[in-house]
């Protein structure tokens, strides 16, 4: 039979292993994927942001215009623009007052060079349909039934997380606590032991992931941002799991001066 102080160990350090995961995992989530900031930083200056600035530049040169209607910047804040209503769970509000105010100044600008004379097309029923054309096809880009289903999945996964680390710290902490004063059971033994384990598992998702990695879409046009996505996730995880590995060198130390010092 197994003595009773061993099982207590081996008990207290299994939970304190599965909580101390999701607690990481919960906190990986939240830094990276569920994070406005994080998406902000990954989806500006990328291929969407060139992808959206070749259609709807392309599509009103047909037109008949010849200026740059979207900039990489104007291209950027649209982006960003849709990344706060969908983080913050509010329903799309693409706003293209500042591109088009743009495009009627250059496209007025254009005109006082060619003829000779100042011209001012504002209000102008030419300029109010290719400010339609924009709006639609920024639109097309950025609205969709899709965009709804990640502002859907992003709530979701916001709720989803922060009852993980409500849950992983309140038993976390019980685990610590129990493993402080809980005279039968050695606290760097049964800490140190669990953050071995926790290093070895995070370790091995992190390098499943990156064996994964750009497997999870079939679309060659969006692989190089999902694999940019998956990269930087990897990374975070991997300066998060500093935590729990220098927690074992700590636990690993007492333990080696325990023996030594008695």
């Amino acid at each position: 039979m197994v003595p009773h102080p061993v099982r207590r160990h081996f008990l207290l350090a299994l939970m304190t292993v599965l909580s101390t995961l999701v607690f990481m995992i919960a906190v990986l989530a939240n830094g990276t994927v569920l994070n406005k900031s994080f998406a902000k930083k990954e989806l500006t200056n990328s291929t969407l942001t060139s992808s959206l600035q070749n259609t709807v530049n392309q599509s009103v040169s047909q037109s008949g215009y010849t200026g740059t209607v979207v900039s990489t910047k104007e291209a950027n804040q649209l982006i960003e623009q849709v990344i706060d209503d969908v983080y913050e769970g509010r329903e799309i509000n693409v706003d293209l007052s500042g591109i088009e105010s743009s495009m009627v100044s250059q496209a007025s600008q254009q005109l006082t060079q060619a003829l000779g004379i100042s011209v001012n097309l504002n209000n102008s029923s030419v300029v109010n349909a290719i400010e339609n054309q924009v709006t639609q096809q920024v639109n097309q880009e950025l609205n969709t039934s899709q965009l709804q289903e990640v502002t859907s999945a992003i709530k979701i996964g916001k709720l989803v997380t922060n009852v993980m680390l409500v849950i992983s710290s309140v038993v976390l902490l019980l685990c610590l606590v129990i493993a402080v004063f809980f005279k039968t059971v050695s606290f760097p033994i049964t800490i140190g032991d669990a953050m071995a384990w926790v290093s070895v598992l995070f370790a091995g998702g992190l390098l499943a992931l990156s064996f994964y990695q750009g497997s999870l879409t079939t679309d060659t046009s969006l692989n190089p941002l999902i694999t940019q996505v998956e990269t930087d996730v990897i990374n975070k995880g991997w300066s998060l799991l500093i935590i729990p590995a220098s927690l074992f060198i700590c636990c690993l130390m007492v333990r080696v001066w325990r023996r030594i010092w008695g």
